[in-house]
């Protein structure tokens, strides 16, 4: 089932205030989002040397938010040149990986255009003595070397498929993340995270027909009403 924006799919005590809290306490956010990522995670989010502080005085008005592509504060000049190096180091081993990749597929095709050059001069050498049936064994070893060829891509079309499915983006979760924060300011009696609340939410969610079901979202639902606690 296609995933639904929240701006069309919304409880029915959601309100025009709902809206303005979210759009007002987004942006830092999603910055406080990134951040976290990138600090429990060598493969996703941003490095923005944001803190919990920053976040909090983000959302309040009290300090601007910087565009996403901006750190909060400069890097160290030391630690930078080191993240520099490592991030060097990083592109290196990937290149040699990458080309390792490469090579072994084309070895990989190479081998294959090769059986198949050694089956069809093996037919030509009985195509002599018996034309018709070596007309079927060209055809047949013609196939098959075809088919080795198309598996080897379908493997790099697969890893290819899988890498994009894994990518965790902003515009995935926010209709998580805009929900349960909004959830903590409606319900403001639910101070707590317990199966009772859960279960009132669950609810809730499932039949907002968003696409995605309460267990896949429960995550970062949860994570947006912990967020409202921070800065509410």
């Amino acid at each position: 089932m296609a995933r639904v924006d929240l701006t069309k799919a919304t409880p029915g005590w959601w309100t025009a205030k709902h809206t303005s809290n979210w759009d007002h306490v987004k942006g830092a956010f999603e910055r406080d989002w990134e951040q976290t990522k990138a600090d429990f995670s060598k493969s996703s989010g941003e490095k923005l040397n944001q803190n919990v502080a920053d976040t909090v005085k983000q959302s309040v008005g009290s300090e601007p938010i910087p565009p996403l592509d901006v750190k909060t504060r400069l890097t160290d000049g030391k630690v930078a040149a080191k993240e520099a190096e490592k991030a060097h180091e990083k592109m290196a081993k990937e290149s040699v990986k990458a080309a390792e990749t490469a090579s072994k597929a084309r070895d990989d095709i190479a081998k294959e255009h090769s059986k198949r050059d050694e089956k069809v001069a093996g037919v030509r050498k009985d195509l002599a003595n018996e034309t018709a049936k070596a007309s079927d064994k060209i055809a047949s070893a013609s196939d098959k070397a075809a088919e080795g060829i198309a598996k080897e891509h379908g493997k790099v079309d697969a890893a290819d498929a899988k890498r994009h499915e894994a990518a965790s983006k902003w515009r995935d979760a926010e209709q998580e993340l805009r929900y349960g924060y909004s959830v903590r300011s409606q319900y403001p009696s639910d101070s707590k995270w317990n199966e009772t609340l859960e279960a009132k939410l669950r609810g809730e969610w499932e039949g907002l027909n968003t696409g995605t079901s309460w267990d896949a979202s429960r995550i970062e639902i949860h994570r947006g009403w912990d967020y409202a606690g921070k800065t509410v």
